[in-house]
């Protein structure tokens, strides 16, 4: 059985938790959805292994950077790449810990290319997972 890489979609709009869900298994990823800081923070306990955390920066109860925050103090967490989501015009150079931002709404293609590069190292010189994205919607 291929592995199938497993994200963690942390969103709180259900709607569009479903459609990137379901565009995400299209792609052979395995979602574990959730609707709030707290579940994606269950997930991370009843899951063995996750490749990538997909996170809104706004949850009913919690920022994203918070959650980043407390995922990146595990030791055995602290080099999970994160893709931040927000629709929110914010200014986060850094992005918050984060490997990159993604303003909503954005394109499945562009969340799908960037999963690819975070689970499917290359054999190049450069870290898959400290890639800087080109697409100009993504900051």
């Amino acid at each position: 059985m291929t592995y199938r890489p497993v994200v963690v979609l942390a969103e709180d709009d259900g709607l569009l938790r479903e459609a990137v869900a379901e565009a995400m298994e299209m792609e052979g990823y395995r979602v574990v959805p959730c609707d709030s800081g707290f579940s994606a923070l269950k997930a991370f306990f009843a899951e063995p292994r996750v490749d990538v955390l997909v996170l809104d920066w706004l949850l009913p109860d919690i920022e994203g950077r918070d959650l980043i925050r407390l995922l990146h103090a595990q030791r055995e967490l602290s080099d999970l790449p994160v893709v931040l989501t927000t629709g929110l015009e914010l200014e986060l150079p850094s992005f918050e810990g984060a490997v990159c931002l993604l303003r909503k709404p954005f394109d499945s293609t562009e969340l799908s290319r960037i999963l690819h590069r975070l689970t499917h190292p290359t054999r190049s010189t450069t870290p898959a997972r400290s890639f800087a994205p080109t697409d100009s919607r993504v900051v």
